[in-house]
């Protein structure tokens, strides 16, 4: 008689746990993982207004967007950088995405009016 037991009977063992814990109180671990989900989300969200401040000159990356709105020159962007811009910024970019340049631009120029500049 063998002292060892084979990886099968040690895999069969655990899965036999596994599944006695989630018949035990499945309730119990929707309800942790909904409270997780709660959890996170307002943490996310309080996290993403505190830090999305929009500051003058509004830029991104390396494109002053209040000088390109105040030389009608955001039309020199392509469309994926338009998007791009616009979906970092928090807009409210078109659902599902637009294949044309206008309204992520006009998007843009709305913020910028709104700025100091």
């Amino acid at each position: 008689m063998s002292e060892f037991l084979s990886a099968t009977q040690i895999a069969s063992y655990f899965s036999r746990l596994n599944a006695e814990a989630r018949q035990q109180d499945p309730n119990d671990m929707d309800v942790q993982a909904s409270e997780e989900e709660a959890n996170f989300t307002s943490a996310r969200q309080a996290v993403t207004e505190s830090q999305i401040v929009i500051q003058h000159p509004i830029s991104y990356d390396q494109y002053d967007l209040c000088a390109m709105a105040k030389d009608d020159t955001l039309n020199m962007l392509k469309l994926p950088m338009l998007q791009h811009v616009c979906e970092s910024l928090g807009l409210d970019v078109p659902r599902p995405p637009v294949r044309k340049k206008a309204p992520y631009m006009e998007l843009l120029k709305d913020i910028t009016r709104k700025c100091s500049c």
